[in-house]
């Protein structure tokens, strides 16, 4: 099911949440909804599901108007960061129940139900833990089932709201994986909202970067990175080096576009302060005569060469600078 956000706007208590927001959804597509704490993500969620009303603009789903239907009939499932599962249920009875509470006349049977509880089971990775209850699940299965039970009534959209925002770095990691395998297989519209860069970049189709109620880029995770249409959008995502102010914006690199040599009239001086070699890059930390301070990566053969540590003096310079603009682009 395709979503078009148009010009949407949103006020509370004289603050701006959103701020005349445009986004489309492909139907199918798994967008991520990107930002920092405040940036509007949430909130724009929350129209989307009919749970706040926006004071300007509107939500097309199939080219529909649906500002004025209400939660329960636009047939979206919603995963909160935190689980919500009921407690005194088991993992079986918790899938079920969005099924188990619609009206008698839209009920499936207890078979067509059974079925459906056991599908998903399957797809969850937890058909033996059916009878358990939340309690008896660790953090990371127990969103699993929070996931299931949404999908369990076959929504046309899936919206999630920071829904591993709870749990440790390696079952984040885990479960961004899982939940990327998931959507390959249910195909459902899905809009998750994060502000881990990480787990955008991995899981989403398309990301669309939010900052101050307003959307700066929106586009492919590669796109965004490589590049970023404003300074926000480029600070933001990934590491970035802002190097200098340029006649029409900001000068920036990445770090492992930073080339370093020991030739005086290779670039500019510096000092390695920090360095730290894990994993297939180095990762250095140098200071400017200025005091700036730069991020730089290096392939192990590269580090090798220079023979680099702490205190080294070295020349630095740019092999690729991106001048980008603070306004928003869109």
């Amino acid at each position: 099911m395709s979503i078009e956000v148009r010009n949407l706007s949103k006020r509370l208590g004289g603050k701006t949440i959103l701020d005349h927001v445009d986004l489309e959804i492909p139907e199918g597509g798994l967008v991520a909804l990107l930002g920092p704490s405040g940036s509007g993500k949430t909130t724009l969620l929350r129209v989307i599901a009919g749970l706040e009303t926006p004071d300007e603009g509107e939500v097309l789903v199939r080219g529909e108007a649906s500002t004025a239907q209400r939660p329960q009939d636009r047939n979206v499932g919603f995963v909160f960061q935190h689980y919500a599962l009921f407690p005194h249920m088991s993992v079986r009875q918790n899938i079920a129940f969005g099924l188990d509470v619609k009206p008698r006349a839209q009920r499936p049977s207890r078979d067509i139900i059974r079925a459906r509880v056991d599908e998903l089971l399957a797809l969850i990775q937890l058909d033996s833990y059916g009878h358990r209850l939340p309690a008896e699940l660790s953090g990371g299965q127990r969103q699993r089932v929070a996931l299931a039970r949404a999908l369990a009534v076959e929504p046309k959209v899936l919206l999630l709201d920071e829904p591993f925002g709870a749990l440790d770095a390696q079952v984040r990691a885990e479960l961004r994986q899982w939940l990327r395998r998931l959507h390959d297989v249910s195909k459902v519209t899905t809009v998750l909202v994060t502000h881990d860069q990480e787990e955008a970049m991995e899981v989403a189709d398309t990301v669309a970067v939010m900052n101050k109620a307003r959307i700066e880029q929106v586009g492919h995770p590669r796109d965004i990175y490589d590049h970023p249409a404003t300074a926000f959008v480029a600070r933001f995502v990934g590491q970035m080096n802002q190097l200098h102010q340029v006649p029409g914006g900001t000068a920036f690199a990445r770090p492992h576009e930073m080339e370093l040599s020991l030739d005086p009239a290779a670039g500019e001086p510096a000092q390695v302060v920090s360095l730290l070699a894990m994993g297939p890059l180095a990762r250095l930390r140098l200071q400017e005569a200025s005091g700036r301070e730069l991020e730089v990566q290096l392939g192990w053969e590269r580090l090798a060469q220079l023979q680099l540590k702490e205190g080294s003096p070295v020349y630095v310079r740019a092999g690729r600078v991106q001048i980008l603009q603070e306004e928003y682009s869109i």
